[in-house]
Order: structure tokens, then C-alpha cells, then sequence
């Protein structure tokens, strides 16, 4: 089934590699990625395709918050630098919580799976720098 985010148009499902109890749907406006993300026993329809359709609208200025949020976030860790991320991806699921991955990071430990900012409607809630702690720590457990 393919959904229709309006103005962005058709979202075909992704059907590879998708986990059992998950419906994914995604595209490419541009050069920016988005995927939507339906976890059973939640379905398309309690998708907010309006509310996506307004943050995609919105996409240059929340993607700017969100890089200021990264900036803030990781301004003292060594290497980073501001305006270090690039490559933003948007991935949206049911309700207002959405957020955008950075792929691209440019500062040690980063770099492997990127920085993701979570949003809650327009609101920064968190900023995740997704990699493994064994590889920034060493592996403390040997």
C-alpha cells in the first residue's frame, strides 16, 4: 500500500529487509531521504500525514534547529565542530515524534552511524549520537 504525504507525493513501501510487525514507506525529495515507520499494532492510518506534510514544509528551518541542537549537544566533545553534520534523513511514525539522522558527522566516534535529533511536533527532545559506547570507552568490561 502506498501512502500520499501531500506535497511530497507517493511514498512506495519498503518491503526489504523490513523486520515482521513493521510497515515502512520511504523516498527521496531531492537529496533528502524519508521514511515513515508503522510499528503493529499501529497502522497507516493512524499516520498523521498532514502533520508530516507541515514538517516537511518546514524542512530548511527545523532542519536548522536540529543542527543547532547538535551543535549545542556535542560543542565540547573533541573534534566536533559546528556545522559538523550533514546528509539529514527525516523518518516519521504515528503521533508527533519524529526525527532527523545526520549520516554524516565529521568528529571521531560519530562518524560511523551518524547523530539523530528527536522531535516531539516542532520541540527538540533529544539528541542521540547513536554510537557504541564500547567503541568511544574501549571495552571496560575486559
Amino acid at each position: 500500500m502506498t501512502i500520499t504525504i501531500p506535497g511530497v507525493g507517493d511514498l512506495p513501501p519498503v518491503v526489504d529487509h523490513v523486520p515482521a510487525g513493521l510497515s515502512c514507506w520511504g523516498t527521496v525529495d531531492g537529496e533528502t531521504p524519508i521514511s515513515v515507520i508503522v510499528e503493529a499494532p499501529a497502522t497507516a492510518d493512524d499516520l498523521d500525514l498532514p502533520f508530516i506534510a507541515g514538517v516537511l514544509a518546514a524542512r530548511d528551518r527545523l532542519e536548522a534547529t536540529a543542527r543547532a541542537a547538535v551543535d549545542d549537544a556535542f560543542r565540547d566533545r573533541p573534534g566536533f565542530s559546528p556545522d559538523g553534520v550533514a546528509d539529514p534523513g527525516f523518518t516519521f511514525h504515528p503521533g508527533r515524534d519524529w526525527l532527523i539522522r545526520f549520516a554524516d558527522v565529521a568528529a571521531p566516534g560519530l562518524d560511523e552511524l551518524g547523530v539523530m535529533v528527536v522531535f516531539r511536533g516542532e520541540e527538540v527532545i533529544g539528541v542521540d549520537d547513536l554510537a557504541d559506547p564500547e567503541e568511544l570507552h574501549g571495552h571496560e568490561d575486559e
